[in-house]
């Protein structure tokens, strides 16, 4: 029988994608599996301060002990729920509807409602840096001995293997001491957790080695930088419902054009940091302008290539790993089944390489700002959130671009500058 830890760290994730966190001992931490642990929800923006008591409740399913810890330690992520205002609602507390978890929870629901699955894998990229530089300096598929960080990634993906976090594939990346871990395919809740619990993992495993790894999305000018593409499909009725006969179905296609109609929006979430509008500049593989295309890198919705009925999917290549994947998953969602329901058409699949073409297609925000002002005329996207989440969330990010624009009052995307390193560097 395992000895049961010592300390168990309730997780949960705020409204702006970061990882929050209360120990327990292992006695209270029984106890708040069935009742409940009661924190601030003010502090971390999910409850107004004159309200701010939200209850934490253990998710089970993503409990498991940490093997880097010298005290037995495990963490497990959470739920959260509004506080019992009488004893008569004890154990039988509201489920807090402005919880980044819930929201996607709703959407699903939604989606099932349409009977749909949808499903979802994620493609993980992160530097690892030794005193702030690249761990190594080649490039995509570099073997080891020339890939440095061949030890960590390994290390890192044996670990979520471990833990029950179940991954596909790692590899080096394009730029100086990058990497990508890829997500195995699950349903979209499941993949949002493990998202969370893959951030929380690297970050601990590179610790333990004396190093950094940053979900930054361009810590570094004039290299790539990070993204966290999401391959998605839905499931309907046991089948795969973007498998057609000319391979990718029509249900397919209208959700390729419900995600090109409000991919503006989506930006906000899914490219949530002032220093993403950096990453997602043309020439670094990252998407500008809205268009998709089969087996096409330069598009923002790519096709891969699919040999079987199950794999037929559709790549977002928008998003990066600093995102809240459970309201990027909740609005990606909400956008498909606007195409679905309004038979939205994509046009045509590009075969072109769109950076040499750029006056062909619209143009994505080009910064945060920018994109919170899509977010905020957008209806489906802010229905999907909720209209007090959508007003926050715009709140909070635009006082985070206010304060950039202070440091830095003319925009310049190919700078990368200290205020970005000191905000987002080594934050979750």
């Amino acid at each position: 029988m395992t000895k049961p830890p010592d300390i168990v760290e309730l997780q949960f994730t705020n409204l702006l994608g970061e990882l929050k966190s209360i120990d327990l001992d292992y006695k209270r931490f029984k106890e708040a599996v069935k009742l409940g642990k009661g924190v601030d929800g003010s502090s971390v923006y999910l409850a107004p301060i004159e309200r701010s008591d939200v209850v934490l409740k253990p998710i089970m399913e993503t409990y498991f002990q940490v093997p880097w810890n010298s005290v037995e330690a495990a963490r497990v992520l959470c739920d959260l729920y509004h506080p019992a205002e009488s004893a008569s609602e004890f154990g039988k507390e509201r489920e807090y509807e402005y919880a980044p978890r819930y929201i996607l929870k709703r959407m699903l629901r939604e989606a099932k409602e349409a009977s749909y699955n949808f499903n979802i894998s994620a493609e993980m990229e992160f530097f690892a840096l030794n005193d702030g530089k690249p761990l190594d300096f080649v490039g995509y598929f570099s073997p080891p001995p020339l890939d440095k960080g061949v030890s960590l990634r390994r290390d890192t993906f044996k670990t979520l293997m471990r833990v029950g976090v179940e991954c596909e594939y790692l590899h080096h990346e394009v730029s100086n001491g990058q990497y990508e871990i890829s997500l195995r395919y699950e349903n979209a809740l499941k993949t949002a957790d493990n998202v969370m619990s893959f951030k929380y993992v690297a970050k601990n495993i590179a610790a333990g080695k004396g190093l950094t790894v940053t979900f930054m999305p361009k810590p570094f000018a004039g290299m790539n930088g990070s993204g966290m593409h999401m391959h998605m499909s839905l499931n309907q009725k046991g089948r795969n419902a973007f498998y057609g006969r000319e391979k990718l179905s029509d249900k397919a296609k209208h959700f390729i054009g419900g995600l090109l109609a409000h991919a503006k929006a989506i930006a906000a979430l899914a490219a949530s940091t002032v220093n993403s509008y950096k990453r997602l500049v043309a020439g670094y593989e990252a998407p500008v302008y809205l268009c998709w295309g089969f087996m096409n890198r330069t598009a923002l919705i790519r096709v891969p290539s699919f040999n079987s009925v199950k794999s037929a999917r559709v790549e977002l290549r928008m998003p990066d790993p600093k995102c809240n994947p459970y309201l990027v998953e909740a609005a990606v969602l909400a956008a498909g089944l606007h195409g679905l329901r309004e038979k939205l058409d994509p046009g045509e699949a590009t075969a072109k390489n769109v950076y040499e073409n750029e006056g062909d297609f619209e143009q994505l925000p080009s910064t945060l700002k920018d994109a919170l002002s899509e977010l905020g005329k957008d209806k489906v996207i802010g229905e999907a959130l909720g209209e007090k989440v959508k007003e926050k969330y715009i709140s909070l990010k635009m006082k985070e671009w206010q304060d950039y624009e202070r440091n830095y009052p003319e925009w310049n995307p190919l700078e990368i500058t200290e205020w970005e390193r000191n905000k987002y560097l080594e934050t979750f």
